[in-house]
């Protein structure tokens, strides 16, 4: 499927001009996080649904949820030098960063005790998928196959559930471009420890690596590529878990402590 200027296509809905219209800028990375990049192939309707609360007949939209979880790694790499550009201030309803001694850790406000630790995490996780598809649109052109129903399905329309693989480091020492925390961007093949293949990827944002199916598979074939990569990167990674839980990602990045 094609997309062209005289013939647009939204990217997540498949409907075509005039049926949806393409007024609205969609950043592939929330504004929240920096986020500089639109995707223009995102129409008015599905812009609207991942921003949205109420679009998702729960407690968090998918821009919350991506907030909450990068917004805190982000802030520990910009401490370490004087942004260029003005940066929003660190801002979460959940979590705050205290330092001591150099060291920073996470400290939990009350109210993510009422917080549902599994509805957080699957709209995070459908935040990676939402931010993949409108990366590798807007990067390489792709994405309209209907090889990517399984995407659409689970981070648009919110149908059945996909895994996540979560790579834990090893090291605290990671490269990082001096701008990236201002103005972050989705890595694909940065490092050659990412591995990819027709049927699973995985991409690299803010020092965090994540894993994930974009295209039917079985469960053989998600375990086998499982061992595949931490095999692939154990000099690098300590363990590749499934992400169940918001915390099962380590959002402060304390690995840098070490």
């Amino acid at each position: 499927m094609k997309n062209s200027q005289t013939d647009k296509i939204c990217l997540w809905c498949l409907a075509r001009e005039p049926k949806v219209t393409f007024v609205k800028k969609a950043h592939t990375i929330p504004k929240s996080l920096g986020g500089q990049n639109y995707n223009n192939n995102v129409c008015d309707d599905c812009n609207y649904y991942f921003g949205n609360r109420d679009s998702h007949n729960g407690k968090y939209s998918i821009e919350v949820a991506l907030k909450e979880a990068f917004s805190i790694s982000r802030k520990r790499f910009l401490l370490g030098g004087i942004p260029k550009r003005k940066v929003g201030e660190f801002k979460s309803q959940f979590f705050e960063m205290k330092e001591r001694n150099g060291k920073y850790r996470l400290a939990v406000r009350p109210s993510y005790m009422f917080a549902s630790q599994i509805e957080l995490c699957r709209a995070f996780k459908r935040g990676l998928y939402k931010m993949y598809l409108e990366e590798l649109n807007r990067q390489y052109g792709k994405g309209f196959e209907l090889d990517y129903n399984i995407i659409r399905h689970f981070a648009r329309y919110n149908f059945s559930d996909l895994p996540v693989l979560y790579f834990t480091r090893r090291i605290g020492v990671m490269i990082f471009f001096k701008s990236e925390a201002e103005t972050p961007i989705l890595y694909f093949d940065r490092m050659n420890y990412l591995y990819s293949d027709n049927k699973f990827v995985e991409i690299e944002f803010l020092g965090h690596v994540f894993g994930f199916p974009i295209t039917d598979f079985s469960v053989e074939e998600f375990e086998d590529y499982a061992q595949k990569s931490i095999e692939m990167k154990k000099d690098f990674f300590v363990e590749a878990k499934v992400i169940e839980k918001f915390t099962d990602v380590d959002i402060s990045l304390s690995i840098m402590n070490s």
